[in-house]
């Protein structure tokens, strides 16, 4: 009957560290704020693209997104990291060592920022378990 108790006893401390394993390892994951309100949104995607023409984004990413000076912007190889938080950080130019002229950022309202990464995140053609936004 004792043995019978300490094994039981054992279990449920073996249950109570591994839930307080799992609850710390949660905690120390951390998801990505999903920020933009226009991601997929079909007709601030054209504005979005309107806004990247025309201030001249393409000249480093390329028309669709392919690249050539700049980085590609279609697949998922993102330096500083491709969540909404950091894509609006980058374009308005407060990520330090980043190559991207900030003064498209200061140029930029908020809202240019948000249409621009719906235009952009329409053209992602990487893994789309890497999806997070």
């Amino acid at each position: 009957m004792l043995k019978a108790i300490l094994w039981l006893c054992a279990l449920l401390a073996l249950a109570l560290l591994l839930s307080q394993l799992e609850m710390l390892a949660a905690e120390g994951t951390v998801k990505p704020k999903k920020l933009n309100p226009y991601t997929g949104d079909p007709e601030v995607i054209k504005q979005g693209r309107t806004i990247y023409l025309q201030l001249g984004c393409s000249g480093c990413h390329g028309v669709g997104g392919g690249g050539g000076m700049g980085v590609a912007l279609l697949d998922d190889e993102w330096k500083f990291g491709s969540d909404d938080e950091t894509l609006f950080k980058l374009i308005k130019g407060e990520i330090p060592q980043q190559t991207m002229p900030s003064v498209f950022g200061q140029a930029l309202q908020d809202d240019g920022v948000w249409k621009i990464l719906a235009y952009v995140r329409s053209l992602y053609r990487g893994d789309p378990g890497k999806i997070n936004w």
